[in-house]
C-alpha cells in the first residue's frame, strides 16, 4: 500500500462496508443512515480501531489523508448540488420571516447552554485558556448546525422538497453564516495576530464565491433553461 490510488481504493471499499453495515443493524431503530456513517467513522478512526497504531499507520497513513479529504469534499460537494437542485429559492423568499425566526431560535439557546456549560469545562479541559475565545468557541460549537448532514437527513426522509425541508435548509444557512461570524470572533479573541485574518478571509471568500455565483453563474443557467425545451435533455 505504498500507492495513493490502491490505498484510497482499500479506505473507501472498508469505509463503505462498515457503514453499510451498521446501517443494516441500525435499521430497526429507524436511524438515518448517517447516524451509521458517523459511527463507522469513530470506530475506524482513532477513537476506536485507530487505537492499534500498527492498523492506523497501515490504512489511514497521514500522508493518505489528504487524498481522503478531497475525495470527501468533492463528494460533498455533488451532493450539496444535488440538494439544491430540489429547491426553490421563490418558495424561501416567501417564508422569510420565520425562517429567521428558527435560525434565531436555533442558536441563541443552543449558543446560551454552550457558554454556560463552558464555565465548568473550563477548569477541567482548558486551563491557561483565553477565557472570552473559549466561551464564544463552546457556544459555536454546540449551536452550529451540520448543514450537509441536515440535508442528508432529510433527503433520505423525503422531506427536502416538502415546506418543512426548506424552511429547515434556510434556517440551517443563516446558522451557517452566524456561526462563521461568531467562529471569526473567536479566534480574534484567541490573541494570533494572523489568525483574524485568515478567518475573516475564509468568511470574506464564501461571501464572493455565493455573490459571483449570483451574478454570473445564475444567469449562464437561466440562459440555458431557456435554451433546452421542455421534455428535451
Amino acid at each position: 500500500l505504498d500507492y495513493a490510488l490502491p490505498l484510497a481504493i482499500l479506505q473507501i471499499c472498508l469505509v463503505l462496508v462498515v457503514t453499510r453495515g451498521l446501517a443494516y443493524l441500525l435499521k430497526p431503530l429507524r436511524q438515518p443512515r448517517v447516524i451509521a456513517e458517523i459511527v463507522g467513522g469513530i470506530l475506524l478512526g482513532p477513537s476506536a480501531l485507530g487505537r492499534n497504531k500498527s492498523y492506523l499507520h497501515a490504512v489511514f497513513p497521514p500522508k493518505s489523508l489528504t487524498v481522503l479529504d478531497t475525495l470527501a469534499n468533492l463528494g460533498l460537494i455533488f451532493f450539496l448540488f444535488l440538494a439544491g437542485i430540489e429547491l426553490d429559492p421563490k418558495s424561501l423568499r416567501k417564508t422569510g420571516g420565520r425562517v429567521l425566526a428558527i435560525a434565531i431560535a436555533g442558536i441563541s439557546l443552543p449558543f446560551a447552554l454552550g457558554i454556560g456549560s463552558s464555565f465548568v469545562l473550563q477548569a477541567t479541559i482548558a486551563k491557561g485558556v483565553n477565557t472570552s475565545a473559549f466561551l464564544v468557541y463552546m457556544g459555536v460549537a454546540l449551536s452550529i448546525t451540520a448543514f450537509p448532514v441536515l440535508a442528508r437527513i432529510l433527503a433520505e426522509l423525503k422531506l427536502l422538497t416538502t415546506s418543512v425541508g426548506r424552511m429547515a435548509m434556510s434556517a440551517a444557512a443563516v446558522n451557517d453564516v452566524a456561526a462563521w461570524i461568531l467562529l471569526a470572533l473567536a479566534v480574534a479573541l484567541s490573541g494570533n495576530s494572523q489568525s483574524p485574518f485568515v478567518s475573516l478571509w475564509v468568511f470574506l471568500s464564501g461571501c464572493g464565491f455565493v455573490v459571483c455565483s449570483i451574478l454570473t453563474v445564475l444567469p449562464i443557467f437561466k440562459w440555458m433553461a431557456q435554451q433546452c425545451h421542455e421534455g428535451e435533455p
